[in-house]
């Protein structure tokens, strides 16, 4: 069985980040992920708007690839299944039965959006559809835009649009859950939020960006609204299966990390958004992944 340093679970900006700081230490790094890039391989478009790349720090962590791809020890590229304790480690464990052998782990999974799995949500993303307002909320100046979800997720989208949008649209199945957190009242402030309570949307509309949505009332009306964004705002789902059973995490499910990027399982470090510290957002991947690999390094150097 091939043994290494580390191993780098996960391949986003957070674990590619991580994967070039473990190479300067001179670590012996293994990979383990079915793709490089994560969210920074996604472009946004809308109608009048060439596509582009809108999130920050997208330059750099490619410029991170390239020089991985050309230094790595080696990239297995699977899906990791589940981490284990060894004496000496860890053992990896991937799909097909592969199994490696590290020293330390490295869990930069990420985490993925709730699907409406609708007419239309595939079609459109990255169309005027996006998963994400604190990505792309400032394309949206002056537009008419819908947030679905209602969680906090979902309010704390609706109130980063308000002040852009023309108007806003929030979606809500169940608003009395919604209605429960302390930042609805600050989302009933903007006179430009109109609420749909109690009602779902069951089809994504447009040509080739988005146009609109339509929806079905729990009397069975139905109402299309023209817009042209549309923010499906779920609580993001970390990718934390392989060690589910493992380390401790929130009662969502992130990987509860402290200010070093270590888990509760000596030798086991986590950053992006499978953790606690998760925020969306590509610059605080980087700097997280580099603060896992620099941890890290630290502990196999006390740990030989």
């Amino acid at each position: 069985m091939a043994k290494y340093d580390v191993a780098i679970v996960g391949g986003g900006p957070a674990g590619l980040v991580a994967a070039r700081y473990a190479q300067h230490a001179r670590l012996r790094v293994a990979m383990v992920t079915p793709s490089l890039g994560g969210k920074v391989n996604y472009s946004f478009a809308l109608r009048g708007m060439k596509p582009i790349d809108t999130v920050w720090g997208a330059n750099l962590v490619h410029r991170f690839e390239k020089v991985i791809k050309a230094k790595l020890d080696d990239h297995f590229a699977l899906e990791a299944v589940k981490i284990e304790r060894r004496e000496d480690g860890f053992e990896v464990m991937m799909g097909g039965g592969k199994r490696i052998e590290a020293r330390a782990v490295i869990l930069t999974t990420g985490a993925s959006a709730r699907r409406l799995y609708i007419a239309g949500e595939k079609e459109y993303w990255g169309r005027g559809l996006s998963f994400s307002a604190i990505s792309h909320a400032p394309l949206f100046a002056g537009r008419d835009v819908a947030v679905v979800g209602g969680g906090e997720r979902a309010l704390l989208a609706t109130l980063e649009l308000a002040p852009i949008a023309k108007r806003v649209y929030l979606v809500a199945a169940h608003p009395q859950r919604m209605a429960e957190l302390p930042i609805a009242e600050q989302v009933a402030k903007h006179s430009n939020v109109v609420t749909f309570q109690n009602w779902e949307v069951q089809q994504i509309l447009g040509d080739d960006f988005v146009t609109g949505i339509s929806l079905v009332g729990v009397n069975g009306e139905i109402r299309q609204i023209p817009v042209e964004g549309v923010f499906i705002q779920f609580a993001l789902v970390p990718s934390n299966e392989m060690v589910r059973d493992l380390v401790d995490l929130d009662r969502d499910g992130h990987v509860i990390v402290n200010h070093r990027c270590e888990t509760s399982v000596p030798g086991l470090f986590a950053a992006g958004d499978v953790t606690s510290v998760h925020a969306e957002q590509v610059p605080v991947a980087i700097g997280e992944g580099a603060k896992a690999a620099l941890s890290a390094w630290e502990y196999l150097s006390t740990h030989p």
